[in-house]
């Protein structure tokens, strides 16, 4: 065999070896267009079956609560009256599941988008204070709202979304306390840095050191104590509240002790209207 022989055949499998690369490379390439078109149907899918459910499950529920209000308010019967709130709260419960599904299933799409304005900060504590003094009262839990008021703090933030992040907080400082516990909403403003800490306490159970590690996952062992003392959204309102605040600028954390309880607490900027359109 000759040298041009030799250089011919090197060449061939050369193209061979070339030709065998780029059919790779093209069928990799489908196949990865292929994944990423079903990925994209997936969560497409997820958002369409998200609309559906929560227009599926409002409907009713509004129903449910519509009817149950009515008969709350309008019946002597004191069986009737507190069968009625019964069904009253825990429709509210199920209305609020749903819509902490559906919060998380679009900051996930990165599809939330905060709508910011300015408030007062004082009367948004105040007004989170007075929604859950009754249900705190009937537990026989004390609810404290501490700040360093002086008149009013003008804030340009989310007022809605602020407004669930400290309802679910307080709302689980409750769940998990015990009779004759206390829950503190209190608010700290540092004037040095122009920012507002928020902290809910209580002198609960504490957060057990298994689910401290999946606290704002929601992936919690459902046979574990926590899990079963859980009674609002199955965990979903700290993840909801984490994912919230860290829209917001923020970071949710926590401090704990078992059997003595549990801090939740984050730090937002003050920013006035000025500020904030510059």
């Amino acid at each position: 065999m000759n040298t041009n022989d030799i250089i011919q055949m090197v060449l061939l499998s050369l193209l061979l070896c070339l030709s065998v690369g780029w059919f790779m490379a093209i069928q990799r390439n489908r196949r990865l267009r292929s994944e990423l078109q079903q990925h994209i149907d997936s969560q497409q899918h997820m958002q369409s079956f998200m609309a559906s459910m929560s227009h599926h499950l409002r409907t009713p529920l509004n129903g449910i609560m519509g009817y149950a209000e009515y008969i709350h308010s309008s019946s002597k019967e004191p069986m009737i009256h507190f069968t009625s709130k019964i069904i009253l709260e825990n429709s509210l419960e199920m209305l609020h599941l749903v819509n902490g599904m559906l919060d998380i299933n679009k900051i996930k799409q990165g599809q939330l988008q905060l709508s910011e304005s300015e408030f007062d900060v004082y009367d948004l504590l105040e007004s989170v204070h007075q929604l859950h003094q009754p249900r705190a009262t009937r537990l026989n839990i004390a609810l404290e709202l501490s700040t360093d008021q002086q008149s009013t703090l003008m804030m340009r933030a989310d007022p809605y979304r602020l407004r669930q992040v400290l309802n679910n907080l307080v709302d689980n400082a409750i769940a998990y306390n015990r009779p004759q516990g206390q829950v503190t909403l209190q608010l700290s403003h540092n004037e040095a840095d122009q920012t507002l800490t928020f902290t809910v306490a209580d002198t609960g159970l504490g957060v057990p050191h298994e689910v401290e590690k999946n606290l704002f996952t929601g992936l919690h062992d459902p046979s574990s104590h926590f899990a079963m003392k859980r009674k609002e959204g199955a965990g979903l309102g700290l993840v909801l509240s984490h994912q919230l605040v860290h829209l917001m600028g923020g970071q949710l954390d926590y401090r704990t002790e078992a059997g003595v309880g549990s801090s939740f607490f984050f730090t937002l900027p003050l920013r006035s209207a000025e500020k904030a359109a510059v």
